[in-house]
Order: C-alpha cells, then structure tokens, then sequence
C-alpha cells in the first residue's frame, strides 16, 4: 500500500484509522510519527487531513497509545 491521506470525521481515534488501512490498531503509532502536529488529539476533530504512511514490512507493535506512556 502506497501512502495516502485520510480525512477525519468528528471525533474519529488513531486507532481506528490504523486498524482500517493497516489491519492492526497497535500501528498507530505509525500515524503518530507521521502527523506529529495532530498527535496532541486523542480523538481528532472532523476535516483533519491525515497522511497515512507505507506500513512496513516489519514494524514493531506497541501496545500502549502515546499519551499512555
């Protein structure tokens, strides 16, 4: 899968757009590292523009959200 940009909806959470294009909601720390500007929202506000890089063939999984750590 190439990148792409995703538009938000209302509320709309990291882990739910990892989920939708890389299968696994423990990648969102992909979309974290891409978007650093839009990292301080834990749900994102609708119209947000969201780049939604290559998955890797092998990334390592991280179980707990940014703002957990």
């Amino acid at each position: 899968m190439a990148s792409a940009i995703h538009t938000t909806v209302h509320n709309e959470a990291w882990d739910q757009i990892a989920k939708r294009y890389y299968g696994n909601e423990n990648l969102m720390h992909l979309l974290l590292e891409a978007n650093p500007e839009l990292a301080k929202y834990e749900l994102l506000p609708a119209g947000q523009k969201v780049i939604v890089p290559e998955k890797p063939r092998k990334v390592k999984t991280q179980k707990l959200p940014i703002w957990k750590r």
